[in-house]
C-alpha cells in the first residue's frame, strides 16, 4: 500500500474514531464542563467563628472568617478529567479539622452542593431535593 493511501486511511480511521468518541463525550461534557456552585455555611454552636481555608490543586481561595449564619461560595469548572477536588481546613476555638468538600466523582452530576459545617462534622443538602448527608472529618495523617 503507497504511503498516500496509508495516510488516507489512517486519517479515515481517525475521523470515524472522533466522532464515535465526540457522542460519548457529549454525553459526560456536561459533567465536566457545568460550572459547580459549593456553598459553606458556618452553623457551629454558641455563635462560633469559623475560618475555613479552601484549596485546589491548581486554586488557593485564601482564609475566610465566617461569623455565625454566614457562608462562603465557591464557583468552578469541574477539570477535563473529572477530577476535580477541593479540601478545606476548618477551624475555630482550638478546633482543626479539615474535610474534601467537593469531589467531582463523589459529588457527581450535581450543580449545587450545600454544606453546613457543624462541630461533629460536614452535613450536605444537593439541590434540588435537598437530602442530608452528613459526614465525619477527615482523618489527621
Amino acid at each position: 500500500m503507497s504511503l498516500f493511501n496509508q495516510i488516507l486511511l489512517l486519517m479515515c480511521v481517525l475521523t470515524l474514531l472522533s466522532t464515535h468518541n465526540s457522542l460519548r463525550v457529549n454525553a459526560y461534557s456536561s459533567l465536566f464542563f457545568q460550572r459547580m456552585h459549593v456553598n459553606v455555611t458556618n452553623t457551629l454552636l454558641e455563635n462560633l467563628d469559623l475560618t475555613l481555608h479552601c484549596k485546589s490543586a491548581d486554586d488557593d481561595l485564601g482564609p475566610h472568617v465566617l461569623h455565625h449564619g454566614q457562608n462562603f461560595v465557591m464557583n468552578f469548572k469541574n477539570n477535563f478529567l473529572g477530577e476535580t477536588l477541593f479540601f478545606c481546613s476548618f477551624r475555630w476555638n482550638k478546633e482543626l479539622h479539615w474535610f474534601d468538600i467537593y469531589i467531582a466523582n463523589r459529588d457527581d452530576c450535581r450543580t449545587t452542593c450545600n454544606w453546613y459545617i457543624l462541630q461533629s462534622g460536614p452535613c450536605r443538602t444537593i439541590a434540588p431535593k435537598d437530602n442530608v448527608e452528613c459526614f465525619a472529618w477527615n482523618k489527621n495523617k
